[in-house]
């Protein structure tokens, strides 16, 4: 369980830089709340299963417009929280046919920069643009640059575009990373800027993978050999397929029933590179989570 790690207070920073003092506040509130819930649910849960912690936090818009000097006693009667626990059976990595599979159906958000809980009404009207055996519907704003998903963050691994043996260089190499980059949406794109998003970025410097923060181009999917979706409960899942509509203006009018798709099958189970993130994330996960006995008082 990762609650309030430091990646994530360094991603809200630039939010509250005027108001530091919500920092404190926010996470004194959420832990508070956590302490009185997670016993009850520790106990309930049957044998080593994983638990889902959801955090709503919600204010009166006109009082959070305070000015720096406002204590962290009055923040708290300011913000309301509300703890949602339930249990979670988290996906088993590297599995064959345990893949995502993916389709692209909506259009940005609107407010991406924070997990905006309105976003939860706004998409109950993309459902009917998901076929039934997709797991994620992908967003986007032509039907060409692919954004993010409605509850991830969309990465693919492509070839080079400069790798190219008719001008002379070595062949393609599939078993060589500089062969590759990984290509995610920019957050100036109008995305969520995750916590596991940022650690892919983070894994990818450290290991020498190339990294683009382009809208990975739907255009140009004959040379993604690879792609993955992430956010906190996934974390890393390699994706099986991606479907799109042939006709985008007239998708959002229709049921995924009328549409006609065009789509693109990935090897079965995830890719060298997938593997390779897969297996650092999950080594950063662990180190930069807070226990999550730290919050029960003994």
């Amino acid at each position: 369980m990762f609650l309030l790690t430091d990646s994530f207070l360094k991603l809200i920073q630039p939010l509250l830089s005027n108001l530091p003092v919500w920092q404190l506040a926010l996470k004194r509130l959420v832990n508070d709340s956590l302490e009185k819930v997670l016993p009850i649910a520790l106990k309930e849960r049957v044998g080593s299963e994983e638990l889902i912690v959801n955090t709503l936090v919600t204010g009166n818009s006109e009082e959070l417009n305070v000015s720096e000097s406002t204590s962290e006693d009055n923040m708290s009667k300011i913000f309301d929280v509300h703890v949602h626990i339930e249990t979670y059976v988290p996906p088993q990595f590297g599995i064959r046919g345990n893949g995502e599979h993916l389709a692209v159906g909506g259009y940005g958000r609107n407010v991406a920069a924070a997990k905006y809980s309105d976003w939860v009404r706004i998409r109950k009207t993309l459902e009917k643009l998901r076929p039934p055996s997709v797991t994620e519907l992908l967003l986007s704003y032509n039907g060409d640059q692919i954004l993010e998903g409605s509850t991830t963050n969309f990465f693919v691994v492509s070839r080079k575009e400069d790798w190219d043996s008719d001008d002379g260089k070595a062949p393609f190499d599939y078993g060589n990373k500089n062969s590759f980059e990984v290509q995610t949406a920019p957050t100036t794109d109008g995305v969520l800027p995750g916590i596991i998003r940022q650690l892919v970025l983070e894994v990818c410097m450290k290991e020498g993978i190339t990294f683009r923060e382009v809208a990975p181009s739907w255009s140009k999917h004959e040379i993604w050999e690879e792609a993955f979706v992430t956010n906190s409960l996934r974390l890393l899942q390699h994706v099986e397929s991606i479907q799109v509509p042939t006709e985008w203006q007239s998708a959002h009018s229709k049921t995924w029933k009328d549409i006609s798709w065009t789509k693109k099958l990935f090897q079965d189970g995830p890719g060298m590179i997938t593997t390779l993130i897969q297996g650092k994330v999950m080594e950063k996960a662990i180190l930069e989570g807070y226990p999550i006995s730290n919050l029960c008082r003994r």
